[in-house]
């Protein structure tokens, strides 16, 4: 069973909302999501996790808004599945 783990950077200046993802990313297990909210889509940040092989995805919940799920590609079918039972 995946397990969704979540910060809020927000209301951090650059460059902390990337450092902090980058630390709770090095933090997470095998079996966890981790859930980013974000007033904005962290382009940079998307590029450094496709080169490590990271998931990504975002959903725009207000104009400044983001809620953005990092997994590992294994675990794709239980992102799935989480997303078809919640609403985000």
């Amino acid at each position: 069973m995946m397990e969704i783990v979540c910060i809020d950077v927000s209301l951090l200046a650059p460059p902390e909302p990337m450092t902090c993802i980058i630390t709770a990313l090095s933090k997470l297990q095998s079996t966890q999501c981790l859930k980013v909210i974000h007033r904005r889509k962290p382009f940079p940040l998307y590029e450094k996790l496709q080169a490590l092989d990271w998931q990504v995805q975002t959903f725009k919940q207000a104009s400044d808004v983001y809620h953005i799920y990092i997994y590992r590609r294994d675990i794709q079918s239980d992102f799935s599945a989480y997303l078809a039972e919640q609403p985000l």
